[in-house]
């Protein structure tokens, strides 16, 4: 079944409300060093990682390692080819359908943060307009958060150890929206994908 998301909206979760976690302002990016939360969470509310995976699946470009082209293939169809992109949490890619559906997926490598989960739950909860703790992913904590009050717009958080994380950012198309989806139900489908072949480098 093929995901329908917009990819213009997608791409501003992204590369806005994720690097406005971090540092408050898209244009201007910071390193890891100088970012902090804006809002510090009880520790006891971020959920810990059981199983580590090693930091090295996160190495290189979501482009090559997070999802296959027949995985991209079987959310989006034919999709355009995809390029890696700096971010300051990390290196993300975006993935657009080419048929004109307007339908993208965006994952984000987390690695220049060293909170991993704990990110969100210190700089986003306290502000976003939906917020929802969702089932671990393969056994890791996850999350789901957005900031537009509507079930179109959503970013899954996933932890792979207690200091990274990966994120999968979508939007669902105006076709999933009227057969009354969620992007919290949808995202999560992705984001095992991804673990999946995140897993298959460990």
């Amino acid at each position: 079944m093929k995901l329908r998301y917009s990819s213009t909206i997608t791409a501003v979760i992204a590369s806005t409300l994720l690097v406005s976690a971090c540092t408050g302002s898209p244009e201007t990016p910071t390193s890891s060093n100088t970012a902090s939360p804006s809002t510090s969470a009880p520790a006891d509310d971020v959920p810990k990682v059981p199983n580590p995976l090693p930091a090295t699946v996160l190495d290189g470009s979501p482009c090559d390692s997070a999802l296959t082209n027949e995985q991209v293939s079987g959310f989006l169809g034919k999709s355009t080819p995809a390029a890696p992109q700096e971010s300051s949490l990390g290196t993300m890619c975006q993935w657009s359908s080419a048929s004109g559906t307007g339908a993208g997926i965006t994952v984000t490598y987390q690695t220049k943060s060293d909170k991993g989960l704990a990110l969100a739950y210190q700089n986003v909860q306290p502000k976003a307009a939906r917020w929802k703790v969702l089932d671990p992913i393969q056994d890791y904590p996850a999350i789901a958060y957005s900031d537009f009050d509507d079930k179109r717009a959503g970013v899954i958080v996933v932890g792979v150890t207690d200091s990274l994380a990966y994120s999968v950012s979508l939007t669902l198309g105006d076709k999933a929206t009227s057969e009354g989806k969620d992007s919290f139900d949808l995202g999560p489908q992705v984001a095992d994908t991804v673990m999946t072949n995140l897993k298959a480098r460990a």
